[in-house]
């Protein structure tokens, strides 16, 4: 049996390939990824949104190393 994802949430985000910011620290993003996801080095990684203030977000960003959970 096939799952629907729901309405809104982690299942929606993962099928239409978002990923979390989980820190920002001056020009170095920390992104979190599913496993099978991570993108390699040296790709650009888009990241859309708004901001607090109802201002859309579109930067391009380019991975530079990538990092395993412990």
């Amino acid at each position: 049996m096939k799952k629907k994802p729901c309405a809104f949430g982690i299942s929606t985000l993962v099928a239409k390939n978002v990923r979390r910011i989980t820190q920002i620290i001056s020009l170095v993003l920390d992104v979190n990824f599913s496993p099978g996801k991570i993108p390699n080095t040296y790709n650009s990684l888009i990241v859309k949104g708004q901001n607090t203030a109802s201002q859309k977000i579109n930067v391009m960003c380019e991975v530079q190393q990538l990092l395993r959970n412990k």
